[in-house]
């Protein structure tokens, strides 16, 4: 049987929506809504109540109030009557974590059909179709904080390496970021800040990269609470109406969550070069979505990564659409090509060249490279591009 939590505080969040359950002002007859999470928010915890002789069905009771999650045909709404029929619902689990919750008396799903992810819309019950707006996570309560660790691997990455340094050190303090050096010759990893590990390998394969990576990040779970995975051109960020990576972190109760995936894209011929002295989102005012870099890098338990670490080995995700992360790798196109070019300066192991695993990391040709970079692949699938919204300005 599939553990379910019960009669411990939860938040639900919506899989779509990366917001929680919200009994707002927590009065009965009030509409429920969707809200960002927010540390001692009233409202946004519940318990399950199970109901006696029936596996996966609960009452779901408002934690401050008492007060019982409860479906009516014109929406769902907060009630004292906890023995009425309509504030029965089934919890059945789906995959990775994920929960459809139904209404007993309707047999209608927990839906946020009529939502949208920027607003606080109410919460309605709608026929199932396995849609990520009826898809829930039940989160329980962490002790706030905890021990947090940050790392990634370089090789002589002087225009990113900043950048991340700049971005991480708001949330991390020094002595808990920790760079991989692979062999930097730039002097890139010379300056303070953080704990330079030297590391070397003869040839370079994306391989051995997932491999020092994880034994690190299994060291450091042994010795932190969280431990946070990336490479130096990903940034990890929250929609930052939500809060910020550190608020997001003090919140953190899942074994591991997955990112989704954003292409930060320099167009240049309307933007100019990156300067390094002004922040990367008040330059760059275009992204678009690539699944690409929906990784799961942020765990509380050690990880089994597959190469490149864009995939647990056993294929489980848990989703969060709230948090981003945001890929630097198109952050400037002439800049783009000159890194690229440095990385072919280190051998490289010869299954990876003949699969063309990373391929996209060593196009020097001037052609090829521009085809790639206004496309999702050298293949030229298109990308879908999207104004950067307002309210990201300044998280880089």
């Amino acid at each position: 049987m599939v553990f379910i939590p019960v009669r411990t505080p939860v938040r639900l969040g919506n899989v779509a929506s990366g917001k929680v359950l919200d009994a707002g002002d927590v009065r009965a007859g009030d509409r429920v809504r969707q809200h960002w999470p927010a540390r001692d928010r009233p409202g946004q915890w519940w318990l399950l109540d199970p109901v006696p002789g029936r596996d996966y069905h609960y009452r779901i009771l408002d934690t401050h109030s008492g007060l019982a999650l409860t479906g009516r045909a014109d929406g769902v709404v907060l009630d004292s009557d906890v023995a009425d029929t309509q504030a029965v619902w089934s919890v059945v689990p789906l995959a990775d974590d994920e929960y459809l919750v139904q209404n007993l008396a309707h047999d209608r799903a927990l839906d946020l059909h009529r939502g949208q992810q920027g607003d606080d819309t109410p919460v309605n019950l709608h026929s199932y179709w396995h849609n990520p707006q009826q898809r829930w996570r039940l989160h329980t309560r962490v002790a706030p904080g905890g021990t947090r660790a940050v790392m990634t691997i370089v090789y002589n990455e002087n225009v990113l390496l900043p950048i991340w340094l700049r971005y991480y050190s708001r949330f991390f303090a020094p002595e808990d970021i920790y760079v991989l050096d692979h062999d930097s010759t730039d002097g890139s990893t010379d300056g303070p800040g953080f704990t330079r590990i030297p590391v070397h390998h003869d040839e370079y394969s994306g391989e051995w990269q997932r491999d020092v990576c994880q034994r690190l990040q299994h060291e450091l779970i042994g010795r932190y609470d969280v431990v946070l995975q990336t490479d130096v051109d990903e940034i990890v960020a929250p929609d930052p109406r939500s809060g910020d990576l550190g608020e997001y972190i003090d919140r953190f109760d899942d074994d591991f969550v997955t990112c989704t995936g954003y292409e930060i894209l320099h167009m240049k011929d309307t933007e100019p070069p990156y300067d390094p002295t002004r922040p990367v989102l008040d330059q760059r005012g275009t992204w678009f979505p690539n699944h690409k870099y929906s990784k799961p890098l942020l765990a509380r338990v050690p990880m089994h990564w597959v190469s490149g670490c864009h995939h647990r080995e056993d294929r489980l995700v848990h989703r969060d659409p709230a948090l981003y992360l945001l890929h630097l790798h198109r952050l400037d196109f002439d800049y783009g090509l000159i890194r690229n070019r440095v990385r072919n300066q280190r051998k490289q192991r010869q299954v990876d060249v003949e699969q063309h695993w990373g391929y996209q990391n060593h196009i020097t040709a001037e052609g090829f490279y521009a085809r790639w970079f206004y496309n999702k692949s050298a293949r030229q699938k298109p990308i879908s591009l999207e104004p950067v919204p307002a309210w990201w300005r300044g998280v880089i």
